[in-house]
Protein backbone atom coordinates (compact mmCIF):
# COMPACT_ATOMS: atom_id res chain seq x y z
CA UNK A 1 0.00 0.00 0.00
CA UNK A 2 1.03 3.90 -0.82
CA UNK A 3 1.77 5.76 1.95
CA UNK A 4 -0.74 8.84 1.43
CA UNK A 5 0.59 11.94 1.22
CA UNK A 6 1.14 14.28 4.14
CA UNK A 7 -0.14 18.21 3.56
CA UNK A 8 1.13 20.94 5.48
CA UNK A 9 -1.87 20.50 8.07
CA UNK A 10 -0.88 17.00 8.97
CA UNK A 11 2.69 18.01 9.41
CA UNK A 12 1.62 20.90 11.31
CA UNK A 13 -0.18 18.22 13.59
CA UNK A 14 3.36 16.29 13.76
CA UNK A 15 5.11 19.37 14.61
CA UNK A 16 2.54 20.44 17.87
CA UNK A 17 2.56 16.84 18.55
CA UNK A 18 6.91 16.93 18.72
CA UNK A 19 7.01 20.00 21.20
CA UNK A 20 4.36 19.00 23.36
CA UNK A 21 6.44 16.01 24.24
CA UNK A 22 9.35 17.77 25.08
CA UNK A 23 7.60 20.39 26.87
CA UNK A 24 5.42 18.33 29.06
CA UNK A 25 7.44 14.58 28.75
CA UNK A 26 4.17 12.86 27.85
CA UNK A 27 1.87 13.54 24.78
CA UNK A 28 -0.84 16.06 25.41
CA UNK A 29 -4.69 14.99 25.18
CA UNK A 30 -6.02 15.35 22.28
CA UNK A 31 -8.42 18.20 22.94
CA UNK A 32 -5.63 20.32 24.26
CA UNK A 33 -3.75 19.64 20.69
CA UNK A 34 -6.81 20.24 18.54
CA UNK A 35 -7.03 23.62 20.82
CA UNK A 36 -3.51 24.87 20.51
CA UNK A 37 -4.00 24.27 16.70
CA UNK A 38 -7.22 25.56 16.53
CA UNK A 39 -9.01 22.60 14.89
CA UNK A 40 -11.74 20.65 15.83
CA UNK A 41 -10.94 16.98 17.25
CA UNK A 42 -12.01 14.83 14.75
CA UNK A 43 -9.56 16.61 12.28
CA UNK A 44 -6.74 15.73 14.31
CA UNK A 45 -7.76 12.22 14.48
CA UNK A 46 -7.39 12.07 11.00
CA UNK A 47 -4.11 13.43 10.29
CA UNK A 48 -2.76 11.28 12.98
CA UNK A 49 -3.96 8.30 11.71
CA UNK A 50 -2.38 9.83 8.25
CA UNK A 51 0.92 10.13 10.02
CA UNK A 52 0.72 6.73 11.42
CA UNK A 53 0.00 5.45 7.55
CA UNK A 54 2.97 7.21 6.49
CA UNK A 55 5.28 6.35 8.84
CA UNK A 56 5.55 9.45 10.66
CA UNK A 57 5.11 8.09 14.05
CA UNK A 58 2.90 5.20 16.05
CA UNK A 59 -0.19 5.05 17.23
CA UNK A 60 -1.63 2.40 19.92
CA UNK A 61 -3.18 -0.25 17.42
CA UNK A 62 -7.01 0.44 17.16
CA UNK A 63 -6.65 4.09 18.68
CA UNK A 64 -5.97 7.84 18.01
CA UNK A 65 -3.10 7.97 21.36
CA UNK A 66 0.33 7.94 20.07
CA UNK A 67 3.03 5.53 20.94
CA UNK A 68 6.02 6.41 19.67
CA UNK A 69 6.36 9.91 18.07
CA UNK A 70 10.58 10.04 17.14
CA UNK A 71 12.92 10.27 18.58
CA UNK A 72 10.38 10.48 21.95
CA UNK A 73 9.09 6.98 22.84
CA UNK A 74 5.41 7.15 24.86
CA UNK A 75 5.62 4.15 27.13
CA UNK A 76 8.89 2.88 28.73
CA UNK A 77 11.61 2.17 26.25
CA UNK A 78 14.87 0.85 26.31
CA UNK A 79 16.78 4.08 27.42
CA UNK A 80 16.21 7.23 29.98
CA UNK A 81 17.44 10.45 28.80
CA UNK A 82 17.90 12.86 32.08
CA UNK A 83 17.75 16.61 31.34
CA UNK A 84 17.54 19.41 33.39
CA UNK A 85 14.02 20.24 31.92
CA UNK A 86 12.97 16.52 32.62
CA UNK A 87 13.19 12.59 31.75
CA UNK A 88 11.83 10.95 28.38
CA UNK A 89 12.07 7.55 27.47
CA UNK A 90 13.34 6.38 23.96
CA UNK A 91 13.43 2.98 22.22
CA UNK A 92 17.16 3.11 21.42
CA UNK A 93 20.22 5.09 22.07
CA UNK A 94 19.68 6.52 18.49
CA UNK A 95 16.77 7.87 19.49
CA UNK A 96 17.80 8.93 22.95
CA UNK A 97 20.84 11.18 21.15
CA UNK A 98 18.47 12.18 18.51
CA UNK A 99 16.30 13.73 22.05
CA UNK A 100 19.63 15.56 23.57
CA UNK A 101 20.07 16.71 19.77
CA UNK A 102 16.83 17.70 19.32
CA UNK A 103 16.31 19.29 22.72
CA UNK A 104 19.95 21.27 22.33
CA UNK A 105 20.65 20.19 25.85
CA UNK A 106 23.18 18.44 28.28
CA UNK A 107 22.06 14.69 28.70
CA UNK A 108 22.94 11.58 30.88
CA UNK A 109 21.45 8.41 28.93
CA UNK A 110 20.95 5.18 30.60
CA UNK A 111 20.75 2.14 29.35
CA UNK A 112 22.25 -1.10 29.32
CA UNK A 113 24.83 -3.32 26.85
CA UNK A 114 22.93 -5.53 24.42
CA UNK A 115 19.63 -4.31 26.73
CA UNK A 116 21.23 -6.88 29.02
CA UNK A 117 22.31 -7.53 32.87
CA UNK A 118 25.44 -4.29 32.38
CA UNK A 119 23.91 -0.40 32.99
CA UNK A 120 25.98 2.32 31.45
CA UNK A 121 25.10 5.90 30.99
CA UNK A 122 26.14 7.86 27.52
CA UNK A 123 26.58 11.56 27.71
CA UNK A 124 25.90 14.78 25.89
CA UNK A 125 27.77 17.74 26.86
CA UNK A 126 28.51 21.41 25.49
CA UNK A 127 26.85 19.85 21.64
CA UNK A 128 29.01 16.96 21.83
CA UNK A 129 28.57 13.45 23.10
CA UNK A 130 31.38 12.49 25.31
CA UNK A 131 32.62 9.13 23.57
CA UNK A 132 33.13 6.44 26.37
CA UNK A 133 34.31 4.07 23.46
CA UNK A 134 31.81 1.17 22.44
CA UNK A 135 29.78 0.54 19.27
CA UNK A 136 26.61 0.68 18.09
CA UNK A 137 24.89 -2.23 16.39
CA UNK A 138 21.84 -2.65 14.31
CA UNK A 139 20.50 -6.05 13.46
CA UNK A 140 17.54 -5.10 11.29
CA UNK A 141 18.26 -3.26 7.76
CA UNK A 142 16.88 0.25 7.40
CA UNK A 143 14.43 -1.03 4.77
CA UNK A 144 12.78 -2.93 7.09
CA UNK A 145 12.38 -0.58 10.52
CA UNK A 146 8.59 -0.17 9.70
CA UNK A 147 7.61 -3.30 9.78
CA UNK A 148 7.68 -3.23 13.10
CA UNK A 149 9.43 -0.33 14.18
CA UNK A 150 9.57 -1.77 18.02
CA UNK A 151 11.23 -4.34 17.71
CA UNK A 152 13.87 -3.28 15.12
CA UNK A 153 14.16 0.03 17.79
CA UNK A 154 14.88 -3.22 20.51
CA UNK A 155 17.79 -4.70 17.84
CA UNK A 156 19.34 -1.89 18.04
CA UNK A 157 21.86 -1.95 21.00
CA UNK A 158 25.47 -0.83 22.24
CA UNK A 159 28.18 -2.63 23.09
CA UNK A 160 31.42 -2.62 24.26
CA UNK A 161 33.07 -4.22 21.27
CA UNK A 162 32.12 -5.78 17.80
CA UNK A 163 33.11 -9.33 19.22
CA UNK A 164 30.37 -8.50 22.41
CA UNK A 165 28.10 -7.86 19.15
CA UNK A 166 28.90 -10.71 17.64
CA UNK A 167 28.25 -13.10 20.33
CA UNK A 168 25.19 -11.33 21.23
CA UNK A 169 23.77 -12.45 17.66
CA UNK A 170 24.69 -15.83 17.85
CA UNK A 171 23.19 -16.20 21.99
CA UNK A 172 20.18 -14.57 21.08
CA UNK A 173 19.97 -15.58 17.45
CA UNK A 174 19.91 -11.88 16.12
CA UNK A 175 21.05 -11.09 12.20
CA UNK A 176 24.36 -9.69 12.69
CA UNK A 177 23.77 -5.83 10.87
CA UNK A 178 25.35 -2.14 10.48
CA UNK A 179 28.02 -2.09 13.13
CA UNK A 180 28.65 2.37 14.10
CA UNK A 181 30.95 3.98 16.03
CA UNK A 182 29.67 6.45 19.00
CA UNK A 183 30.64 9.46 17.42
CA UNK A 184 29.35 8.29 14.09
CA UNK A 185 26.23 7.24 15.56
CA UNK A 186 26.08 10.55 17.52
CA UNK A 187 26.45 12.62 14.29
CA UNK A 188 23.82 10.76 12.46
CA UNK A 189 21.09 11.56 15.23
CA UNK A 190 22.42 15.06 15.46
CA UNK A 191 21.99 15.18 11.42
CA UNK A 192 18.48 13.35 11.69
CA UNK A 193 16.88 15.12 14.59
CA UNK A 194 18.92 18.39 15.30
CA UNK A 195 16.62 20.61 13.98
CA UNK A 196 12.84 18.64 15.11
CA UNK A 197 11.95 21.50 17.56
CA UNK A 198 13.01 24.23 15.81
CA UNK A 199 12.17 24.07 11.99
CA UNK A 200 9.06 23.40 10.61
CA UNK A 201 8.61 19.47 10.39
CA UNK A 202 8.51 17.98 7.50
CA UNK A 203 8.79 14.00 6.67
CA UNK A 204 11.91 13.51 4.81
CA UNK A 205 11.38 11.94 1.37
CA UNK A 206 12.98 8.00 0.43
CA UNK A 207 15.87 10.25 -1.38
CA UNK A 208 16.05 12.35 1.18
CA UNK A 209 16.74 10.25 3.64
CA UNK A 210 19.02 8.08 1.67
CA UNK A 211 21.35 10.70 1.36
CA UNK A 212 21.50 11.99 4.76
CA UNK A 213 22.62 7.99 5.78
CA UNK A 214 25.30 8.44 2.53
CA UNK A 215 26.48 11.43 4.12
CA UNK A 216 27.39 9.84 7.30
CA UNK A 217 28.90 6.59 5.03
CA UNK A 218 25.58 4.09 5.82
CA UNK A 219 25.77 2.69 2.77
CA UNK A 220 25.32 -0.70 1.76
CA UNK A 221 22.66 -3.23 1.10
CA UNK A 222 21.61 -2.76 4.71
CA UNK A 223 20.87 1.02 4.37
CA UNK A 224 19.24 0.75 1.02
CA UNK A 225 15.74 1.99 0.76
CA UNK A 226 14.78 0.41 -2.05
Amino acid sequence: MTAPLLDKEDEAVREALTRAIARLGHAPALAELAAELSRPVPEIEGALHRLADAHALLLHPGTCRPWVVHPFALSAGSCWVEAARGGYWANCLYCALGIAAAMGCDAHIHTRYGGEAEPVVFRVAGGELIDSGGIFHLSTPAARWWDNVISACASFQPFRSERDADAWCVRHAMPKGAVLSLPQLWGFARDWYGAYLDAPWRKRSSAEAQALFRRHGLTGPFWDLG
